[in-house]
């Protein structure tokens, strides 16, 4: 008996390697998407949504308001806002996000001390920066009602 006639355990027939091929273009391709991205997209959106994005679309408010001689960025009623308050809310929420997220990722560093304690600061800066803005916000709302 020859070498070349008995089968090997990885060798295919030519018929079997012509039909593999033929069936590798009909094979229906998936798009994945990394789940990072979902995470980063849906923290996007809710801030999208806290932050009166739906409101925006759908009421259409002005940028700002015509006061006398001058122009109000602060809508007078706390039911009603302008696009200036709705960025300045997304910004705010957006750094408070930030802040909170760093300040986690700190915690995951075990290898460089002044690095983690470096995005600690940061991090509880951003947080508190966004705190401050949304605080601030209120109390301008609050004294041009009153």
């Amino acid at each position: 008996m020859c070498l070349h006639s008995i089968p090997l355990k990885g060798d295919m027939s030519s018929r079997k390697r012509s039909a593999k091929r033929r069936s590798r273009g009909r094979g229906i391709k998936r798009v994945t998407v990394p789940p990072s991205a979902l995470a980063w997209a849906s923290v996007v959106f809710c801030l999208f949504v806290i932050s009166g994005g739906f409101y925006n679309i759908l009421e259409n408010p002005l940028p700002y308001i015509p006061y006398y001689d001058r122009v109000l960025t602060l809508h007078p009623y706390l039911s009603d806002q302008t696009v200036y308050e709705s960025i300045f809310v997304f910004l705010t929420n957006t750094a408070m996000f930030l802040g909170l997220w760093l300040s986690y990722r700190s915690t995951q560093i075990a290898y460089d001390r002044d690095k983690a304690n470096r995005r600690l600061l940061i991090g509880i800066a951003f947080a508190a920066v966004g705190l401050l803005g949304n605080y601030l916000i209120y109390e301008m709302k609050k004294t041009v009602l009153g």
